[in-house]
Formats: C-alpha cells, structure tokens, sequence
C-alpha cells in the first residue's frame, strides 16, 4: 500500500468511524509502547493492580504480542450515553454501567465499521479489542494523538472531556500513524486538585497509582472489604465518576447532561431496598445487559447493602432481621452481616 493509498484509507475509516458515532480516532503503528512496563511492573510489584489486569507486561504494551500480523493500531474512543441524575438516597450506578453493555454495543460498531471496509475492498485483516482485552487502551490512545491523560487517570479528549469508552482496531496493514505529542499534565491539568480532592479514596496525584484502591474497583470486587473501603463506596452500587464529574473538562458535557433529562432518561439512580432484594429474574430485565451485569447479581446486591448500612437506614437491620431465621442472605453479605452485630 502506497503513500496516498494510506492517506486514503485513514481518511476514509476516520470518517466512517466519526458517522458510526466515534468522536475521536488516532493511528499509531504496532511498535510497543515506550516507558510503560517499568510503571505496570512496579503496581504489580507494589500490590497496587487489581486483580482484573493482565500479569503478562508484554502482552499488554506491544500488538505484535498478541497478533504478530499487526502494523497498525487504530485508537476509537465511543461517547457514554447521557443519562439522570440519582435522587436523593438512591444508589448510584457510573455512567459507564447505565443502558447497554459498552462493551458489546461497540464491539458491534467496530464490527460494522470493519464490514464497510470490507465491502470498500480492504486488503487485510483486522481483530479489535474493547476494554476487555490485554493492550492497554489509553497508552495507545495517547500516543494516536486522541487525547492526553489527566490527574484523574482518564483519557481527556480536547473538547469533548473523558465520558467515553475506548476501543483499538489492529490492521495488518501499514498506515501511516498520527502519532502527535499530546501536552503534559502541567500543561493541560495546570494547578487544578479538583479530581484529587473529589477521590472518595485519595489516591490521585501519586505514583504508581494504585488500582486497586479506586472505588470503581472496590464496588467490583468479590473481596470482603474492609470497614475504611466500605465509608469510601458511599452509595456507590456500581463504578465511580467522582474524579470525572470534578474535571472542568467535563462541565459541558455534564451541564448538556442536566438539560436533556427527561422521565425516558437512562437513571443512574436506583432504589438500594429493591436491588438489594434483586431476584434472578429481576437481575437478569434490569441489569444482566448492561455493564453491571457482568459480576453476578451478588455484587450488586452487596454494595446496596453496605450503601443502605452507610445510610444509617432503619430497614438494613429490618432486612436482616427478616433473614435470619432462614438463613436467605446472600453469601457475599455474610461476612457484613456479622459485622453489625
């Protein structure tokens, strides 16, 4: 493939990307990323990574490692659906977790867009990853020149902010990348401490981070927690968006948010009662498509219960007293359960 051959393609798959609905894609080509495995391996080495993360370094900075057919990576970033904001003592679901599952409504775009090239006579192939997979999406996304990494750890997109979800296209074909340096966090994130002081876990603006302290990690995890974890989930049933919502990049996107809330709205908020007493069939309608699903109703059941005794609430006594000469708490409640008493 040629020079304008390149030029073409990227120009094309950018715009059929951008009418996909993508508001950000970057190129980069298939070389491993500089500079990141020290910092993966000293959050393993510090026990800071979460157990979700990969252990294998190579695999997670270098496309080759995975598909040794790749030239090229394309980076895609996918707005997050605007959804109402929770009510009063409701818990609270991130916007990551509200409508249908990201990870499978992209997976169908980046599906699509690769059905077009197809049809428009690509001469390669493709595989894709979306969240889940090993390559971390954020160094690739950085050095695409989509976006640049903020003191709240997010992927900032220049004039959009960081409520997307991310994805990477690999080719096997060389195109040219738009590798561009993106500026620096002094640069772009100046004196603000408004995420580090919105971290409900204090773990913002110190190195390495650590993962697996984040609330969002915390609020997915099947290990018992301890009582300091459990005052920092709040009511908190699924993810967190406090370093988000704190980022001045954000105030548009959250200010359109307020103005396009309607009763139809995606809700954030959910009643903690009626999802701590989900039953499988309820799990399953509310929330088995979604991004929240992918844990098991237990989790779900758990935060709600820790959310409803950070409340103070009368009816989590009620509901275990209710429970406890038929032994019907949820297994991962027990150990919570017992701490009250």
């Amino acid at each position: 493939m040629d020079a304008d051959e390149q030029m073409q393609w990227k120009t094309n798959i950018k715009r059929w990307g951008m009418e996909l609905g993508f508001v950000s894609i970057g190129f980069t080509s298939s070389e491993p990323i500089d500079g990141l495995a020290p910092l993966l391996e000293a959050r393993i080495e510090q026990g800071l990574a979460t157990a979700f993360e990969v252990k294998g370094i190579k695999s997670r900075i270098d496309p080759k490692a995975g598909w040794q057919s790749c030239q090229t990576v394309v980076a895609l970033a996918y707005p997050l659906p605007y959804s109402s904001f929770p009510q009063e003592g409701e818990g609270v679901i991130a916007r990551s977790a509200v409508g249908e599952d990201y990870h499978h409504f992209i997976d169908q775009k980046i599906n699509h867009l690769v059905e077009i090239m197809t049809v428009n006579d690509w001469p390669g192939t493709s595989q894709w990853q979306v969240d889940t997979g090993p390559l971390v999406e954020r160094a690739f996304a950085i050095r695409a020149g989509i976006g640049w990494i903020g003191r709240n750890q997010h992927l900032i997109i220049p004039g959009y902010g960081s409520f997307v979800a991310l994805a990477l296209l690999l080719l096997d074909q060389e195109i040219e990348p738009d590798d561009r340096p993106m500026p620096s966090i002094p640069d772009q994130c100046g004196t603000c401490q408004r995420c580090v002081q919105a971290c409900p876990a204090q773990i913002l603006g110190k190195d390495p981070f650590a993962a697996r302290h984040c609330v969002s990690y915390l609020t997915q995890s099947k290990e018992v927690l301890t009582p300091e974890e459990i005052e920092r989930i709040g009511l908190r049933i699924f993810g967190c968006d406090s370093c988000q919502e704190a980022c001045p990049h954000n105030e548009k996107r959250i200010e359109q948010e307020h103005a396009s809330s309607s009763p139809s709205s995606l809700r954030r908020g959910v009643d903690l009662l009626d999802t701590l007493n989900l039953t499988k069939g309820e799990f399953q309608r509310r929330f088995k498509a979604t991004a929240a699903g992918w844990r098991g109703k237990g989790v779900l059941q758990r935060n709600a219960f820790l959310a409803i005794s950070n409340l103070q609430d009368g009816r989590c006594k009620l509901w275990l007293a209710e429970r406890e000469n038929n032994q019907s708490v949820p297994p991962i409640i027990y150990p919570y359960w017992k701490a009250l008493e």
